[in-house]
C-alpha cells in the first residue's frame, strides 16, 4: 500500500466565519426571510454552513446548506407553507433549483439529538420529508456549531450541545464506511464522483485533525497519491459539472472502486490518539 505521509498537516481549513463573496447578501437575506415567513415566527435560529462558509464554494455547482431550528418539534408543524415558500423561491431563482438543502429540527430535539428524534429535510433531488435519525446527523451539527454563520436568531452554541472532536471523527469514519459499502455499478456519474471526493475529504479530515472541503480533501490525497491524480481530477470535473462530464465508463468506475477501497482502508487504520476539542 502506498505511503500517504499522513502526518503532514500543511492545509489549514479553519473557517473564517464569513459567507463566500459569490453569495450576494441580498440573496441570503431573501432566503432567510422566506423561510421565516413560511414558519410563521416559529424559527429560533437559522444557520449557513458547508462550502459557502468553510471553503470550496462554486457558485455554478455547489449546494447551499442551511439549518433551521424551530420552536416546536417538526412532527408538530404543518410544513405546507414552508414547501410553498421553497417552490416560490426557486421559481424566482431557477439557478438554485435542486441546489438547496435545508434541514429543519426542533430546538429540544437538537439539544438532545443523541437520544434520537425527527427532522425535516428539503435536499437536492428530494422533496420535503420528515425522517427519524437526528442522531445520525452529528457531522452536520458539529460543523454548524463550530463553523456555521448565524443568519437569524441565537448563536449555534445556544441550540447545539458541545460535540467532542473524537465524536465528529468517529461519525466521519462511520459515514466513510457506509459510502464504501455502496455499489457504484448502477450509480450516476455524479454519485460516483461524490463517493471518491467524500472519501478523500474523510481521510484528510481524520489525518489532519481539521474539517475540510471536498476540494481540499481531493488536493490533499492527490498530492500524496499522484498515481491517482487523473481520477481525482476527473471526479472534481464531474462534480463541478453536476454529473454532466465524465465518470460514465466502466474503466473509470472500476478505478473509482479501487481508490475508494484504498482510502477506506487508510481511514480504518489507527494512526494517532483521538483528540477532543
Amino acid at each position: 500500500m502506498p505511503n500517504l505521509m499522513l502526518d503532514d498537516r500543511a492545509i489549514s481549513t479553519e473557517s473564517s466565519g464569513v459567507i463566500d463573496h459569490q453569495l450576494p447578501e441580498a440573496f441570503i437575506q431573501e432566503l432567510t426571510s422566506a423561510i421565516r415567513s413560511g414558519l410563521n415566527d416559529g424559527l429560533i435560529g437559522m444557520y449557513l454552513y458547508g462550502s459557502s462558509v468553510s471553503g470550496g464554494f462554486d457558485a455554478d455547482a455547489s449546494d447551499i446548506d442551511l439549518l433551521a431550528v424551530t420552536s416546536r418539534d417538526v412532527t408538530e408543524i404543518d410544513f405546507t407553507n414552508v414547501e410553498a415558500v421553497h417552490r416560490d423561491f426557486v421559481e424566482r431563482h431557477p439557478a438554485w433549483n435542486d441546489r438547496l438543502e435545508v434541514v429543519y429540527v426542533g430546538r429540544r430535539t437538537l439539544w438532545s439529538f443523541r437520544d434520537g428524534g425527527s427532522l425535516g429535510v428539503i435536499s437536492p433531488g428530494e422533496p420535503f420529508h420528515v425522517r427519524d435519525g437526528v442522531e445520525l446527523w452529528l457531522q452536520n451539527w458539529y460543523l454548524v456549531r463550530e463553523t456555521g454563520v448565524t443568519l437569524y436568531g441565537a448563536a449555534p452554541a445556544a441550540v447545539i450541545p458541545p460535540i467532542a472532536w473524537s465524536e465528529f471523527i468517529a461519525a466521519t469514519a462511520r459515514y466513510a464506511a457506509e459510502v464504501r459499502s455502496r455499489s457504484l455499478e448502477e450509480a450516476s456519474p455524479d454519485s460516483r464522483a461524490y463517493a471518491v471526493l467524500t472519501m478523500s475529504r474523510a481521510l484528510c479530515t481524520i489525518r489532519t485533525h481539521r474539517p475540510c472541503s471536498k476540494q481540499e480533501g481531493a488536493a490533499w490525497v492527490r498530492g500524496r497519491l499522484p498515481e491517482w491524480a487523473s481520477l481525482i481530477d476527473a471526479a472534481m470535473q464531474c462534480r463541478l459539472s453536476r454529473g454532466t462530464i465524465g465518470f460514465t465508463d466502466d474503466e473509470t468506475r472500476v478505478a473509482a472502486e479501487a481508490l475508494i477501497r484504498l482510502l477506506a482502508d487508510e481511514i480504518a487504520t489507527p494512526y494517532l490518539p483521538e483528540i477532543d476539542r
